[in-house]
Order: C-alpha cells, then sequence, then structure tokens
C-alpha cells in the first residue's frame, strides 16, 4: 500500500511541475505573437536588360530572381524588412565580346522602416559575375557586382504590397 501511495504522490508532483513549467511559457509566447506582426511573401521574377559598369563593356542580361521579403511589425508601428533576393538561371552576353557571363548568387538585406506611409524601399542586391562560365576552375576570380534593383513597398501595417525587379541601367558607381 505504501508503495502505491508514493507513486501517486511523485506522479501528481510531476503533474504538477509540468503545468508549472508549461503554464508561463505559453502565456509569454502568446503576448509575443500579439506584439509583433509577421508578413511574408516570395515572388519569381523575369530579369532583362542591359548592365553597364564602369570600365567593362555593357552585358545583355537574361534570367530570374527570386525575392523573398519578411516584415516584423513593432506594436507602436514600423518594424524591419528582411529581403532575400536569389538569382535563378541568369547569365548575359557581352556586347562588345560576344562573350557569356554567367551571373550567381543570394543577398539578403535587413533595413527598419518607420511608421506610416512607407515609399518604396529600394535595395541593391551584390552578386557575383563569373566569367568564363565555362571551365570548373575560372580563369578570371569571381567579383561583386550589383546589377539588379529590389523594390519593396510596404502599407503602413507592414503588409508587403509588391515586390519588383530590374537590371540596374549602370552608372559609373557600380563595383
Amino acid at each position: 500500500m505504501r508503495g502505491h501511495l508514493t507513486r501517486a504522490v511523485t506522479k501528481a508532483c510531476l503533474v504538477l511541475a509540468m503545468l508549472g513549467l508549461v503554464i508561463p511559457t505559453t502565456t509569454t509566447t502568446a503576448a509575443a505573437q500579439r506584439a509583433q506582426v509577421l508578413h511574408r511573401q516570395t515572388v519569381v521574377l523575369p530579369l532583362s536588360g542591359t548592365f553597364r559598369t564602369f570600365g567593362s563593356e555593357p552585358i545583355d542580361v537574361t534570367g530570374s530572381i527570386r525575392v523573398r521579403v519578411v516584415t516584423e511589425t513593432e506594436p507602436g508601428g514600423g518594424g524591419t524588412a528582411r529581403v532575400t533576393s536569389t538569382l535563378l538561371r541568369t547569365t548575359g552576353i557581352g556586347q562588345v565580346s560576344g562573350d557569356t557571363y554567367r551571373l550567381v548568387g543570394s543577398d539578403t538585406d535587413v533595413v527598419a522602416f518607420p511608421p506610416g506611409p512607407i515609399s518604396p524601399l529600394t535595395f541593391r542586391p551584390t552578386f557575383y559575375n563569373i566569367f568564363p562560365p565555362d571551365p570548373i576552375i575560372p580563369i578570371v576570380p569571381p567579383h561583386p557586382i550589383q546589377p539588379v534593383i529590389v523594390r519593396v513597398t510596404l502599407a503602413p501595417d507592414g503588409a508587403i504590397d509588391g515586390i519588383g525587379a530590374q537590371i540596374d541601367p549602370g552608372t559609373v558607381d557600380n563595383p
């Protein structure tokens, strides 16, 4: 009889201990979820255009880009936006040489946005240009470039209104 009583008391103590550990954690998590709102959207956009860099030939670029946007809003408004841009099967042809360039990579940018109306957030993700694309060990090492301009439009509550991308028409400040 004494063994049954000991087991019953042990089980009761374990159940009470588990409730004590679970209840405060659940309440805290629910409060945290009310305080912050997450919005997510992923799109794949076509890319086509001519990219120019300082001291290099113009490159006719075609391919696509996957853009994933996650916004996290604060209770009083505003928040942060995390934008991940990944090039998918993107290549370019040099207008002068006719050589093929391969553009690869993924880049993540994080920016804070203020409460209220938000103008489009503009990003210039950094990717890599591999030339020539065929050999296993390229003769010229890949170098960073910023051939794409990504724009994200947010609503005042942090909801994602639109995502767009285009080839940078070229300026002298491209690496």
